[in-house]
């Protein structure tokens, strides 16, 4: 038997396995009553208290910036493959990059327009956000340029459209639902390689960078690959986070190992909520610095005054 831990919020969950090293899968298993993700389960290992003001007292979340303009990024590169730069011929003269530009001022123009409010918050900059997105787009759609015209220069692929082909994301943001586990995730992109093994991508258009996989974005990539495989019967090879602002890709390998560590993650939460129940007393808080940025931070909660009380005690 072994027991995993999460080191900032202090959850753990018991796995029992075999002789062999292979997870024993309980028997008569049931979900909890909640319906999980992987923000949900990443929010509950870093700080119980947040989970409890989200999801069960239901509280108002706070929107911002940085969330409207992620999804203005994942639509603008869904409408480049699927609508606006189907054919490898239009991939010339940074067309993709000039249309992808006009297209991010239109849509931050009507965010200014509609949501002015998202503007007034002191911790964002706006123009330097609109600056950056702008710079993030140019060198992705670059990228995929430069890219294309080096798999036919050096002969890698048969032709322009067999280049794009193996470029582009087969779909974008595809939702999986499984019941069994109660879980849902949304896949940006899935693509083949040139042996139709299929790897699970992420964009990432935050700051955030290293040369890892950090570790909440690796229990996303793994239940992200764990819902795939439930969903179509296919393990894939690789799941992995596009660093769009640094052009950069990082790749975890995935094996039956992360698909039962996936596994396991969602029972343990799902059993770990089921004894938490709904009184708030058994959602600890955990001070931090990312408390500022929390929808909740001051109001109610107050990590400061805990602080405080953890030192007088």
């Amino acid at each position: 038997m072994t027991k995993t831990q999460d080191a900032t919020a202090g959850v753990s969950f018991t796995v029992t396995l075999d002789d062999e090293g292979a997870t024993i899968q309980p028997e008569n298993w049931e979900p909890s009553e909640h319906r999980l993700s992987p923000s949900k389960i990443n929010l509950l290992l870093r700080c119980p208290r947040a989970f409890y003001y989200k999801y069960i007292e239901k509280l108002p979340d706070k929107l911002t910036l940085h969330l409207f303009r992620g999804t203005v990024v994942h639509n603008i590169l869904q409408d480049i493959f699927t609508k606006e730069f189907k054919s490898p011929h239009k991939w010339r003269n940074g067309e993709p990059q000039e249309w992808a530009v006009l297209e991010f001022r239109k849509k931050w123009k009507e965010l200014h327009e509609t949501k002015a409010w998202l503007f007034k918050d002191p911790n964002i900059d706006g123009d330097v956000m609109e600056r950056e997105t702008i710079e993030l787009l140019i060198n992705f759609c670059h990228k995929i340029e430069k890219k294309l015209n080096e798999l036919i220069d050096w002969g890698v692929a048969k032709s322009p459209y067999h280049a794009l082909h193996q470029l582009k994301p087969h779909f974008a943001e595809q939702r999986i639902h499984n019941e069994e586990f109660k879980t849902m995730g949304i896949i940006d992109s899935v693509v083949k390689d040139f042996e139709d093994n299929i790897s699970i991508v992420d964009y990432k258009t935050s700051k955030r960078y290293g040369h890892w996989v950090p570790e909440d974005y690796y229990r996303q990539l793994i239940i992200y690959a764990l819902l795939y495989y439930k969903d179509t019967g296919v393990m894939p090879m690789f799941a992995g986070i596009d660093w769009l602002r640094y052009d950069e890709s990082y790749f975890v390998r995935i094996t039956q190992s992360e698909i039962d560590e996936a596994q396991n993650l969602i029972r343990g939460v799902h059993d770990d909520l089921e004894n938490r129940g709904t009184d708030i007393e058994n959602y600890e808080l955990v001070p931090q610095k990312l408390c500022e940025w929390c929808a909740f931070y001051h109001k109610p909660c107050k990590p400061e005054e805990f602080i405080e009380d953890k030192k007088n005690a």
